[in-house]
């Protein structure tokens, strides 16, 4: 396994990020809301990512991004199959050309805003017209990275005796991850549909984010909430590595820092242990030793 620079795939991490918003829109209107956004996010397959089941009407549907095939697939369960190749030289607007004749394909249509949200440029689908090589090998990369990632962070959670989503892909945002939370109502004080609901409880998110045009490493890291008004000291996080960001208020840990180690995901599971333990003791977490309890069920892991 390796860690891409994001300038090393910045074509291919453009078409697959706008597939996964493009995606996870399709989600956000056909399925009823649960907390925190829970009820749109993308999961990774042992072939790539996909929508898992969505209700419609008296039948339901999937989309599945085939990172392997660079293939995406939309099967209905009245037996309708269509899908489109990623492969060759395309804009984003011709996939999603190809993206809503899918659906059209299978007789599950689905009226959706065509702009992109939670990134700099929100040009709408249909409207960017660069076309893009895509790299099936650096997308394989990537999702080398996310299974690996996903793995690590399921481990560390998976125990966790509170409310939690368990390792998804957050579409909006390009990472996967997990999240705990305190039981502490914690309504969001600014504006923005988006916070407002993905922040109204106090939490703590664990996760990966493979870079943007700005910082090209991807990075293992702990956002809490309410985000921290003063520094935490990382004098008791491993691996030496860790970073407490006093701009972006969270814990940062380099994926290529991760794999010198002689095992990376043990390296993963402390990292996001000692920073829990530091956010919980700067951020008075309370009913610590009740979430992290040892479960009692036989014969698990």
């Amino acid at each position: 396994m390796k860690a891409l620079k994001y300038s090393e795939w910045t074509e291919t991490a453009h078409i697959l990020h706008m597939v996964f918003q493009m995606m996870g829109k399709v989600k956000l209107v056909k399925l009823r809301a649960q907390p925190e956004w829970s009820h749109v996010l993308i999961y990774p397959t042992a072939k790539g990512f996909s929508t898992g089941l969505i209700p419609d009407g008296g039948r339901s549907f999937t989309i599945s991004l085939h990172i392997g095939d660079a293939m995406v697939y939309a099967h209905s369960t009245d037996g309708a199959v269509a899908g489109f190749p990623l492969r060759g030289r395309a804009s984003v607007s011709e996939y999603y050309q190809n993206f809503t004749r899918m659906l059209a394909h299978i007789n599950h249509t689905a009226k959706f805003s065509s702009k992109p949200q939670e990134v700099p440029d929100t040009t709408p689908f249909e409207a960017q017209a660069t076309k893009y090589d895509f790299d099936r090998g650096a997308a394989e990369v990537y999702f080398e990275n996310c299974i690996f990632a996903h793995n690590a962070l399921l481990d560390f959670a998976s125990p966790f005796r509170g409310k939690k989503i368990l390792p998804a892909l957050f579409w909006g945002t390009f990472d996967m991850t997990a999240v705990l939370f305190a039981g502490v109502d914690q309504p969001f004080p600014g504006k923005g549909v988006i916070e407002k609901s993905a922040f109204d409880e106090k939490l703590m998110e664990f996760g990966f984010w493979p870079g943007d045009a700005v910082v090209e490493e991807p990075n293992f890291f702990v956002l809490p909430y309410p985000f921290v008004q003063t520094p935490i000291s990382t004098e008791n996080v491993t691996p030496k590595e860790a970073v407490f960001s006093t701009e972006k208020k969270e814990f940062f840990l380099p994926l290529k820092d991760v794999l010198r180690y002689g095992d990376p995901a043990g390296t993963v599971k402390q990292f996001c242990r000692d920073a829990f333990a530091a956010v919980c003791k700067a951020e008075s977490w309370q009913g610590v030793e009740w979430f992290t309890k040892p479960l009692l069920i036989p014969g698990a892991g």
